[in-house]
């Protein structure tokens, strides 16, 4: 009977620790489960605060969704690794708490300040394994936040608009498999190469990277 009662109490506390409490999903997930978008945003808040240099913080660049893209890519063993760094990170409190009251909480559940001095402890750890991690899981994050379209501005590595130019091939050759008849374009919309302005540097981004930075995915 004990032990009946005692794997009951097991099963509650395992529950609510891996399972309740999780916010929905966001909409348009392919892979992540809650619990896992849950976390990739506490660690995007940590990470990349509204106070830092860039001009979207990471949970406005919508980590979740990057990372949910990145690892519908992958093959299905890297994926795996990815879920059970998320899984891990989350939990990994019980065995490194964090500072402050309640510091064996899962992680996406402890308060920002809390959180971002969790990561750097495990950033300076004494155990490379443990520094392993955390460069593991920025190492996934920063991909996503760095791609967002205002980042990328803001790093001015941004695609510029560029008018495409018209040469005497594009007049010749039909697309492949098309007829000569084919070719929409006359000598008329052929680009004069010797008024081709150079590249300006302070030019104009691409327009899919001109949206609004809090709207952008």
């Amino acid at each position: 009977m004990l032990t009946a009662l005692l794997l009951v109490l097991l099963t509650v506390l395992i529950v609510r620790r891996f399972v309740m409490g999780y916010p929905p999903a966001p909409a348009g997930l392919a892979v992540l489960h809650r619990a896992e978008a849950a976390f990739v945003t506490a660690a995007a808040d940590a990470l990349f605060p509204s106070s830092g240099v860039m001009p979207v913080s990471g949970r406005d660049a919508h980590l979740a969704h990057s990372v949910d893209r990145h690892l519908s890519a992958l093959p299905r063993a890297k994926r795996l690794q990815i879920r059970a760094l998320f899984l891990l990170m989350e939990h990994l409190t019980l065995c490194v708490p964090a500072e402050g009251p309640g510091g064996r909480r899962r992680f996406s559940r402890l308060p920002v300040a809390a959180r971002a001095s969790f990561l750097q402890h495990l950033s300076r750890h004494r155990f490379a394994s443990v520094r392993t991690l955390f460069m593991a899981l920025r190492a996934v994050l920063v991909l996503g936040y760095l791609g967002h379209p205002a980042n990328l501005c803001e790093l001015g590595v941004a695609p510029f608009e560029i008018t495409p130019a018209v040469s005497d091939a594009e007049l010749l050759f039909p697309r492949i498999g098309g007829l000569v008849s084919s070719i929409p374009l006359t000598l008329a919309d052929r680009t004069d190469p010797t008024r081709l302005a150079p590249l300006d540097p302070r030019g104009p981004r691409h327009r899919a990277y001109a949206r609004s930075s809090r709207d952008s995915r």
